[in-house]
C-alpha cells in the first residue's frame, strides 16, 4: 500500500546511524602523535563553537578570534611561540571590554591547561619515569611543594615562571586536578586582566604587535636551529618518547640472544 513501509527495509534514520557510527569512530581514532592529535582536536572544537556564536551573535567576533587564537598560542607551536599569548590578549582588548577579554582567555587557557596536564600525566606515569620521581631534587621539590600547593601553582601561574615544571611537580605529588585547575585560575586572572587593561589603555598599533610577535618567534627558531635542536621539541612530552623508545630497545636487545645478534 502507499505510505506503507517495506517490511524489513531500513529506514531513513536506521540508515543514518552506520554513518553516525562511523564518523563517531573517525573522530575518536587517535592520529599521529598525541600531542598534535589533541591540539589539532581542540582546535576544531573551539572553532566549531565559535561559528554558530559569530552568526548569532556578530558582535563577539573579537571574543571568538581571541578563543580560536589562543589554541595555537598554547599548543605545541608554543615553544617558538613564548611571546605570542599576551600581545594577542592586548590587542582583543582594543575591541571588546577588558573583562570579557580575560574571561575568555582564561577559559580557553583553562581547557588547553587540563588538555596538557592529561599528556603530561601520561608521559610522567611511564615506568620509565619512575626514576625520575624518586631523584633527591625532584623529591625535595615535592616535599617543598607538598607544603602549599594551592600557593605555588598560583604563584607560578601569575608570574613569567615555567609553567610547566609546577606542572610535572603536581602530578607527582597526585595533587587533585580540580583544586590545581582552580589554583591556576586564580593565579592567571589578574595577569591576564593587566594585559588586557594595558592593551585597552595603551592601544598599541597592530602592526607594531603583529612585528613584536614575527621577530621575537624568529629569533627562537634561529636560536634553535643555531643550537641543532629540533623547532618543536617539548621538555617532557619529547623527552619522555624518546627514554620509552630508549627502554623498549634495551628490553628488545636484552632478550636476543647472544647467537641471534
Amino acid at each position: 500500500m502507499p505510505g506503507e513501509a517495506v517490511h524489513g527495509a531500513p529506514t531513513g534514520a536506521s540508515r543514518s546511524r552506520p554513518l553516525v557510527r562511523r564518523f563517531a569512530a573517525a573522530f575518536g581514532k587517535q592520529r599521529g602523535h598525541r600531542r598534535w592529535d589533541v591540539f589539532i582536536r581542540a582546535t576544531g572544537a573551539v572553532a566549531l563553537l565559535g561559528i554558530p556564536t559569530v552568526i548569532l551573535f556578530p558582535r563577539l567576533v573579537p571574543l571568538v578570534w581571541l578563543a580560536v587564537v589562543a589554541i595555537p598560542a598554547n599548543s605545541p607551536l608554543s615553544p617558538i611561540t613564548p611571546t605570542v599569548w599576551e600581545p594577542l590578549v592586548m590587542e582583543a582588548a582594543k575591541y571588546e571590554s577588558p573583562i570579557w577579554v580575560t574571561l575568555v582567555a582564561l577559559t580557553v587557557y583553562l581547557y588547553m591547561e587540563y588538555l596538557n596536564w592529561h599528556l603530561y600525566s601520561w608521559v610522567l606515569n611511564r615506568q620509565v619515569f619512575t626514576r625520575l620521581k624518586e631523584h633527591r631534587w625532584m623529591r625535595n621539590g615535592i616535599a617543598l611543594f607538598a607544603r602549599a600547593p594551592f600557593t605555588t601553582v598560583a604563584f607560578f601561574a601569575f608570574t613569567p615562571l615555567p609553567f610547566w615544571a609546577i606542572r610535572i611537580v603536581a602530578i607527582f605529588d597526585m595533587y587533585p586536578l580540580r583544586q590545581f585547575m582552580t589554583a591556576t585560575a586564580v593565579g592567571r586572572f589578574p595577569r591576564l586582566l593587566a594585559y588586557a587593561w594595558l592593551g585597552a589603555a595603551l592601544r598599541i598599533p597592530t602592526s607594531i604587535i603583529i612585528g613584536f610577535i614575527v621577530g621575537t618567534t624568529a629569533i627562537v627558531v634561529v636560536r634553535r636551529l643555531a643550537r641543532g635542536e629540533r623547532l618543536l621539541a617539548d621538555t617532557v612530552l619529547d623527552h619522555g618518547r624518546e627514554l620509552v623508545s630508549e627502554e623498549q630497545l634495551e628490553l628488545t636487545s636484552t632478550r636476543v640472544p647472544p647467537t641471534a645478534r
